[in-house]
């Protein structure tokens, strides 16, 4: 089943209100190490408040007596709980920026920030976890992909996690992480059955394993 947005969104959340002082915001992102705040005035969501909002006041003797609501963003992008995160990390991409506030109909029921989708991401695709790696090129579509997957099972490769870059002309670049293994067996098998093995990393050579 995919993810969705309420499997990895922050539930505790700490929110200020849009009269609170950014002496007391700052306070509160220095202490819980956020770099962002929800604004929230009677439990609805009103803005978002980032450290690059705060810096003007904490710099500028003239913006002592701002408000978190003069300083916080207005202008919100917000996502539902069952949203995919591959569209919630779309939407940090586009819009450039640095978080997602989750609400369900007006009520706000969590936050989902570039450091948690890039936590996933990091977990999906197995980068901090011992492994090998094997990049093949396909010029095929779905059928020579799961012909790929077919002959490094039958050569009993464990795969942890695959990834795919797109090439002008129909190509695709498959990255496919196995558990540690040597993967010139299957590199060869690869290249018998007319597939372009780019990457063949031998497990026996820990220099080349995708270990992070």
């Amino acid at each position: 089943m995919a993810l969705s947005v309420r499997d990895i969104m922050v539930t505790d959340l700490v929110t200020v209100g849009p009269e609170d002082s950014p002496r007391k915001a700052y306070q509160l992102m220095r202490d819980r190490r956020f770099r962002h705040l929800p604004v929230v005035n009677r439990g609805r969501l009103v803005g978002v408040l980032s450290e690059r909002d705060l810096r003007p006041a904490l710099l500028s003797p003239g913006l002592a007596e701002a408000t978190v609501g003069e300083l916080m963003s207005e202008t919100l992008t917000t996502v539902a709980p069952d949203v995919g995160i591959e569209d919630a990390a779309s939407l940090l991409v586009v819009k450039k920026i640095g978080c997602l506030p989750v609400v369900d109909g007006d009520r706000l029921v969590g936050i989902v920030t570039e450091t948690d989708l890039l936590a996933v991401l990091v977990e999906l695709l197995g980068l901090i976890t011992e492994s090998t790696r094997l990049d093949v090129r396909i010029p095929g579509g779905l059928q020579a992909y799961e012909q790929m997957v077919e002959i490094i099972r039958g050569h009993e490769g464990r795969i942890l996690s695959v990834g795919a870059v797109p090439e002008e002309g129909g190509a695709t670049i498959f990255s496919v992480r196995l558990a540690p293994c040597d993967a010139r067996p299957l590199a060869e098998a690869l290249a018998r059955a007319g597939f372009h093995v780019l990457a063949p990393v031998s497990g026996a050579d820990p220099a080349h394993r995708g270990a992070r």
